[in-house]
């Protein structure tokens, strides 16, 4: 197998805080993974919001709390600001995207205003899931503490192209 046939996609921090596990966000649905794997930011600072891969943006939320992104290698990421965030109907947040756009893997792509998630009682805690990981991701490998917005903090491989059929010539 070529690395081209399970290529390795950089994923940036989306804002800066704290990385953590994804089974550790304080959100049951996503811990479980059940919407995807992929990685949690606590202790946002809030401020700008940068996509976290390069790609094409498929997704924004009516309410700008979440961003879909698919990569070139069909990945799909879902960027989802705070929990139980849709609720505040937006207010929070400022989206500078629109579907079908092109971004690069830290290119600005709004502002998260974390303060006024506190006030409203809600929790800060941002998400990075790949929505389609049981039929594209192979594995991500997340580097967990601090990080700044931009800076790389996991790979996700996607699964080989060949999906177990014989190798065939090697």
């Amino acid at each position: 197998m070529t690395p081209a046939d399970n290529p390795k996609v950089e994923v940036v921090a989306p804002i800066t805080g704290d990385i953590i596990d994804i089974t550790e966000v304080p959100d049951a649905a996503f811990a479980s993974k059940a919407l995807g794997d992929g990685f949690g930011i606590i202790n946002p600072l809030g401020g700008e919001v940068v996509s976290p891969v390069t790609g094409t943006i498929m997704m924004v939320a009516k309410t700008l709390h979440a961003v879909g992104i698919r990569t070139e290698s069909g990945l799909q990421f879902l960027v989802h600001l705070g929990i139980d965030t849709v609720e505040l109907e937006g207010e929070p947040f400022s989206i500078s995207v629109a579907k079908g756009d092109t971004v690069i893997a830290g290119q600005a792509i709004g502002t998260m205003d974390v303060e006024k998630i506190k006030n409203a009682g809600k929790e800060t805690a941002t998400i990075v899931a790949i929505t389609n990981t049981k039929k594209k991701l192979d594995r991500i490998e997340v580097t967990t503490g601090a990080a700044k917005a931009g800076a790389p903090v996991a790979q996700a491989l996607c699964q080989s192209r060949s999906y177990g059929s014989s190798n065939r010539g090697g």
